[in-house]
């Protein structure tokens, strides 16, 4: 069942930053030094979260954590990885929004319960968040975290949950969207909600496992990708191995998340079945053949529609060239908190190549088009460096509505697309001509697999409920 916005409680959708993050976690199990290798798991995965980063491995039954502010490299820089000894251990990677720079909300989570002591690595959100918060409040829990995250914990604390039984009766109430990695003493878990709205991947690395939200972090680590853990599937990783087991609607339409292919993922890994690099780079034809330009060349907005771009530019038969060069050690202004430090870190991290644009009529390619914040700049500083004219071309639909699962979308009217019509984007970007992927061209690329992935924040049609 989908449902639309006019359909749910207003204040469900009085979305500021704070809660809306985007993270990525890795999973290690029976495997020496196991905190030392989940740090090469998240610098992988450091492009789904540069706010803060975090380590809690296991050894002889007791838990061990470190966590902190920062890129990996921060925060995991001075040897303290080897600090946290064990062969168990589960890392995360966090992208913070505005109010939510803390360290009481940098993951994996540590409590201590009934059952014992317990960590969480959590990368999603629960769209019943609210409720849940409402719900855990009246009965006096205490929350010490911004983050729905933490609801993991209480309920594990109230259902005394510590078989497999429990805890997969805790997952399924808590209902969309979560990929999620619990430590225990005594078990790991890897587990992904039924609908499959973010990534969480299955890896080998000699005797032992390891997972990850995306492949590329086993690379790193030297592991072998051997599956992806299914929507509503739970691994439980003991000495013996791991069971699978399933929790949830058995056959619930999958609802995996588009913008994993078209912007969060590596384009190296293997998410949902596909190389995301392929997925742009086809969507790159079709933009073409959708919303061809009268250009001189392609370029693309670094890093992120480079994939695109060389698509576009292959099925007109046009030159790419290098027209932007980023800054790498910026962080993306798409997810900064607040809208002036977004407009700052738009000045500090490209800069356009004046001999490559000058004089040329350009295609400008990306990914998405969300605020508007860094393509306005952008297209600004192209014509400041002589270009004649920008024909923008955007590799997806218009985003017009906030995503309710893990993904940092601002409030309705931040959301340029839902405030503007296309002619209108185009007259506020300074653009010569605009044109957006059409959802029936994504359509034609994901085939018969289409029905499988979210399309909420372009259609506004949501899961009904957790």
């Amino acid at each position: 069942m989908l449902i639309r916005p006019a359909d749910l409680d207003g204040a469900a959708w009085d979305m500021d930053d704070k809660a809306r993050d985007a993270c990525g976690i890795v999973g290690i199990y029976g495997i020496k030094e196991a905190a030392q290798l989940a740090v090469l798991g998240l610098h992988a995965l450091q492009h789904r979260g540069q706010e803060s980063a975090g380590i809690v491995s296991c050894n002889a039954g007791n838990l061990y954590s470190h966590r902190g502010m920062g890129l990996v490299s921060n925060v995991f820089g001075q040897g303290e990885a080897q600090k946290l000894p064990g062969n168990f251990a589960i890392g995360h990677v966090r992208y913070s929004t505005a109010g939510g720079s803390n360290i009481v909300n940098a993951q994996p989570l540590l409590a201590l319960y009934s059952g014992g002591e317990i960590a969480l690595a959590h990368n999603g959100n629960l769209a019943g968040g609210d409720s849940l918060r409402r719900k855990l409040l009246e009965q006096g829990a205490l929350l010490q975290t911004g983050s729905d995250s933490e609801f993991f914990l209480h309920l594990l604390a109230q259902q005394q949950a510590t078989a497999e039984e429990q805890i997969a009766g805790v997952l399924e109430q808590a209902g969309a969207a979560f990929s999620i990695l619990i430590l225990t003493d005594k078990r790991m878990i890897a587990a992904r909600d039924p609908w499959g709205f973010r990534p969480l991947a299955l890896g080998r690395l000699g005797d032992g496992f390891v997972a990850a939200s995306e492949s590329c972090a086993f690379d790193q680590m030297g592991a072998t990708f051997e599956r992806e853990i299914d929507p509503g599937e739970m691994l439980t990783f003991t000495p013996g191995g791991y069971r699978s087991t399933f929790f949830g609607k058995r056959g619930a339409r999958k609802r995996n998340c588009l913008l994993e292919l078209i912007y969060f993922a590596r384009p190296d890994s293997f998410v949902f079945g596909r190389f995301p690099h392929i997925f742009r780079r086809q969507s790159g034809h079709i933009l073409a053949r959708e919303h061809p330009a009268e250009a001189d060349m392609v370029v693309a907005i670094p890093d992120s529609g480079f994939s695109a771009a060389m698509g576009y530019a292959e099925e007109l038969n046009m030159t790419m060239d290098r027209g932007i060069i980023r800054n790498h050690y910026i962080g993306r202004s798409f997810i900064a908190p607040g809208q002036a430090a977004r407009a700052t870190a738009v000045r500090m991290k490209h800069n356009v190549v004046r001999e490559v644009v000058k004089g040329k009529r350009l295609a400008l390619i990306d990914d998405s088009l969300i605020r508007g914040t860094t393509t306005a700049a952008l297209g600004k500083e192209l014509r400041d460096a002589g270009a004649t004219e920008v024909h923008l071309r955007i590799a997806c639909p218009p985003t017009r509505h906030p995503c309710l699962y893990g993904v940092d979308f601002p409030h309705y009217t931040e959301l340029m697309a839902y405030r503007h019509s296309i002619d209108e984007i185009k007259s506020t970007l300074n653009m010569d001509s605009l044109g957006y992927l059409s959802i029936e061209g994504i359509a034609g690329i994901l085939g018969e697999d289409g029905a499988d992935y979210c399309t909420a924040c372009w259609t506004g049609e949501y899961l009904a409920g957790p």
